[in-house]
């Protein structure tokens, strides 16, 4: 799975990701949004060109 913070292990389960995920342990939701947002990095200049890429509609 991709995302920050990732570990070493290929494959998790349900109570692992429960017992040491700390996102999973908010029960405010307006905390977990700014929690899960605050480090989002600012789009790529180029992010429509890669988009169109992807899309095949550039080279």
């Amino acid at each position: 799975v991709c995302g920050a913070g990732l570990s070493g292990k290929p494959s998790s389960t349900i109570g692992f990701e429960k017992r040491w995920d700390p996102y999973l342990s908010m029960t405010d939701r307006d905390a977990f949004i700014r929690e899960l947002t605050a480090n989002i990095p600012e789009r790529p200049a180029e992010m429509a060109r890669m988009v169109a890429a992807n899309l095949g509609a550039a080279a």
